[in-house]
């Protein structure tokens, strides 16, 4: 299983949302600073006659007068020109001081003190009285008080959009995910057994759409193995049946000597019958104890037992059923180790291995079984020079059913339950079954199991 980064799709989430706050938040800050500068206090005709008034003070010294007047360019943004009332100019703060003002104007500045325009342009008109005589006059333009900008609306615009867009692009990147393991899961539930999400992802969806995946495959190779299962036992069973059932018509037709001479066949039939029932439950067991069932111990009816009895009763029962072939036995490293097994099973897997030696080798060929030793354990080696195995095969073998291309006759194949049923026995107990082959060349089969706990000195006796 690939590592991943926890919390990968809490990290997209944190970042989206952040990113969306900061958005909004610059959008509120940008309207909030054009709303202050909207509403901040403008300069008003009236402190404008005020201003003018104060600057009079300073009619008599040029300088000073030209330093008021520019600071209220600088900190008020006022355009001002002071001129006499010939039109002499007296001091201004911009490069294009306005003009003089007419007889008319001076004429009515004069009444009315101060003049304004209430169309552009915003120009105030300001009388510097003496003694009932206009001594001199400003004029100023005030700054224009500023609307709203142009480009905030569109600004804002462009904020809120990015915000729906992120947010619609992420909730598509939850969404899209989600409906197809939805729809994987409903059509696995339906009976589509290829359906799959196809979610490629490195977040916590995509390990979600993997397990469900992985599940997927787990539940559709049992399905298609028990249905292989009940496949092959039903033509298994199928062959010593009408075996069986030809014997006993010929029976009762009242043909004494063809019904005799098939009771020997029938007895054959019935015990490869009892023995592929027998097999399969045995086989069911063990699956469901040690595969569907977390941590549960396998139903196996454990004794002590010793290694060497094992070996010699599986010698014995192979020369008996097997004369043509030569065993060759041997036990390498010393005394063999005590066993805390299933006697039973454990027989039913050697006697598995050297039949399987025997079925796939020629007559008068040499089979060898070896026993050593091992730290913390036994090892057993079922070796043969048969017809071996292909490459292509050998990834099958331990399947239920399965028979090589080179083994198709039922007289050598066998129903190929042997080394399935060998190989569960064993992990069973704790051991480990491998196997080694080459076409043409013979078959090793080794095993290797645990010594039972604290063994001492072998049991004596048979």
């Amino acid at each position: 299983m690939k590592t991943r980064l926890p919390g990968r799709l809490l990290l997209r989430i944190y970042l989206v949302g952040l990113a969306q706050l900061l958005l909004i938040a610059f959008a509120f800050n940008l309207a909030r600073r054009y709303a202050e500068e909207g509403n901040r206090p403008r300069f008003s005709e009236r402190a404008a006659a005020y201003a003018v008034s104060s600057w009079a003070l300073f009619l008599d010294q040029p300088e000073r007068l030209q330093e008021v007047v520019d600071q209220a360019g600088q900190q008020l943004r006022m355009q001002v020109t002071m001129r006499a009332p010939d039109g002499q100019l007296l001091v201004s703060n911009i490069p294009s001081p306005h003009p003089p003002l007419s007889a008319e104007e001076l004429r009515r500045l004069e009444q009315e003190r101060m003049l304004s325009n209430p169309e552009p342009p915003h120009l105030i008109r300001v009388a510097i009285p003496k003694t009932g005589a206009l001594r001199a006059y400003a004029i100023i333009d005030l700054p224009k008080p500023p609307g709203p900008p142009p480009d905030l609306g569109i600004m804002l615009a462009v904020v809120l959009g990015c915000t729906a867009i992120t947010s619609i692009v992420f909730a598509r990147s939850l969404a899209v995910p989600l409906q197809k393991l939805a729809a994987a899961a409903r059509a696995f539930g339906a009976g589509t057994l290829s359906a799959r999400t196809g979610v490629r992802r490195r977040d916590e969806l995509g390990q979600v759409a993997e397990a469900f995946d992985e599940m997927a495959e787990r539940i559709t190779h049992l399905l298609r193995s028990q249905k292989e299962l009940l496949a092959n036992v039903s033509h298994e069973l199928r062959t010593p049946l009408a075996r069986i059932r030809v014997a006993l018509d010929l029976a009762n037709e009242g043909d004494a000597t063809l019904a005799r001479e098939s009771l020997a066949d029938i007895a054959e039939d019935l015990n490869e019958l009892e023995r592929l029932v027998s097999d399969v439950l045995t086989a069911a067991r063990l699956d469901l104890a040690t595969e569907q069932t977390a941590g549960a111990t396998p139903p196996l009816r454990r004794e002590l037992v010793e290694a060497q009895m094992l070996v010699d009763k599986a010698a014995g029962r192979f020369r008996s059923t097997h004369p043509a072939h030569r065993l060759e036995v041997r036990v390498e490293g010393g005394t063999l180790p005590l066993l805390e097994a299933d006697p039973v099973l454990l027989r039913r897997a050697l006697d598995n291995l050297l039949d399987n030696a025997g079925k796939y080798s020629e007559p008068q060929s040499t089979v060898r079984l070896l026993a050593r030793p091992v730290e913390h354990g036994l090892q057993v080696e079922v070796r043969d020079e048969g017809i071996g195995i292909e490459a292509k095969d050998l990834p099958h073998l331990f399947t239920p059913f399965f028979r090589s291309d080179r083994s198709r006759a039922r007289k050598t194949g066998g129903v190929g339950l042997g080394l399935a049923l060998s190989r569960r026995i064993v992990v069973a107990h704790g051991g480990t079954l491998t196997l080694e082959s080459q076409p043409d060349q013979g078959t090793t089969v080794r095993i290797t199991l645990p010594a039972a706990p604290e063994a001492g000195q072998p049991l004596t006796g048979t």
